[in-house]
């Protein structure tokens, strides 16, 4: 094997491994919800196309162009790490504001559930606003809701995405059964209240 063939392969295999970082960070696109985020897809997704370009340049290189060409490749090689390293670090503060924003919207369901249970206790009667059996519900839909978040943090790519979905999908089951309690609690009081 030439010294150009272990260059082009080496190249190709740096690439490759670049390239799947990148579509882990693509996966995650659901998050750029602003022109900037979108903007540095875009510039990652350009400066990967110069690389994929510069290999095929080189791989049809001569002796002569060859220096040259390398030195082509690599410029642009480094280009794309620069951007991936970018996008990753822009993307990675995605992913922390979105599982901050989770968990504030979790911690404030927490305190309204700490007020409920104050409020069985306070009452234990049938004109309390919940039931043990809503209570329990609503302590382990809290409880896989925080683990769910925390798997969020380590999570990444198409894991990310999914793990993010659970989430969502938790999350919106937990806010629905805690407006019906809401509104169950609400018609009770009006309907013990006085005439």
């Amino acid at each position: 094997m030439t010294e150009q063939d272990a260059y082009i392969q080496k190249l190709e295999a740096e690439q490759r491994e670049a390239t799947a970082r990148f579509r882990e960070i693509e996966a995650q696109a659901d998050l750029a919800d602003n022109e900037e985020a979108l903007d540095t897809l875009t510039g990652v997704r350009e400066f990967n196309g110069d690389v994929n370009r510069e290999l095929q340049a080189i791989r049809r290189a001569d002796q002569r162009d060859w220096d040259r060409l390398k030195d082509g490749a690599e410029k642009a090689r480094r280009r794309f790490r620069e951007q991936l390293d970018r996008a990753d670090a822009h993307f990675a503060r995605l992913r922390e504001g979105y599982r901050r924003q989770r968990e504030a919207e979790l911690d404030e369901l927490g305190a309204q559930m700490d007020r409920w249970v104050a409020s069985h206790q306070q009452s234990m009667a049938e004109s309390a606003l919940l039931t043990r059996e809503e209570l329990d519900f609503m302590t382990r839909g809290l409880g896989n809701a925080r683990e769910m978040l925390q798997n969020l943090r380590h999570a990444r790519g198409q894991v990310w995405k999914t793990a993010r979905e659970q989430y969502e999908a938790n999350w919106r089951e937990l806010q629905e059964r805690s407006r019906r309690i809401r509104a169950e609690g609400s018609v009770e009081a009006q309907g013990t209240s006085p005439s």
